[in-house]
């Protein structure tokens, strides 16, 4: 049976995709996920989305209202309280200076990651030639996935000569699904009591970290 969480139970750093059938087809369209939107949990019960016009934080329940569930990933061994608090200073900082959503970077996101891709040897090199800066990640705008990767990199998860490969504003909620960097499932958040996980879900098979811990002990 696939485990179901509180929402109690998400932690700052945790990253939450979520799930939709009916909306986000572009999204799908795109990447093949139903996973069409993320977000990451800044504190107790509310987390920090690019959503809508603006970055802003939102109550968890209120954004479980919004999808058909929310898959939950955590990176435990991560989240200090240094980076916990760093977390929530980049959000206020993107909030204070009204940073909004990245609609061009959203239409233009397909093309754009394949020349990331097809270019990233000669941004490496060139990285490692000159002297090298801290990547910028205070942008005027951001997409979903990008503020949650924008965010790893902020607080120093990400550093800044991977952060040239994990370029935010080229990973889709997808590819933050797909790399352990950006967490492990740990569970579900389920809007009710009785509410079945769709067998199609990429996570209903997966090893939760809860399990993979248990089997290293």
């Amino acid at each position: 049976m696939p485990k179901t969480l509180n929402v109690a139970d998400v932690m700052p750093g945790d990253v939450l995709l979520c799930r939709s059938d009916y909306s986000g087809a572009s999204v799908t369209e795109v990447t093949g996920s139903k996973y069409v939107h993320a977000a990451i949990c800044v504190r107790q019960g509310y987390a920090a989305e690019a959503s809508g016009h603006r970055v802003k934080e939102i109550e968890i329940e209120k954004l479980l209202n919004e999808y058909d569930h929310i898959a939950v990933l955590r990176q435990p061994d991560c989240w200090s309280p240094r980076r916990v608090n760093k977390l929530q200073s980049f959000i206020d900082a993107a909030i204070s200076r009204k940073a909004g959503f990245n609609c061009d970077g959203m239409r233009t996101f397909e093309e754009r990651k394949k020349a990331h891709e097809e270019n990233l040897m000669d941004k490496l090199r060139e990285f490692f030639e000159q002297t090298p800066v801290d990547p910028a990640v205070d942008c005027k705008s951001y997409f979903c996935s990008e503020l949650v990767a924008a965010a790893h990199v902020a607080v120093g998860i990400i550093e800044p000569s991977a952060a040239v490969v994990y370029e935010p504003s080229t990973l889709s909620p997808s590819d933050l699904a797909d790399d352990f960097t950006f967490g492990i499932f740990c569970g579900y958040l389920i809007p009710y009591s009785g509410y079945i996980i769709p067998e199609d879900d990429e996570y209903s098979a997966a090893p939760r970290l809860d399990e993979i811990f248990e089997n290293k002990t």
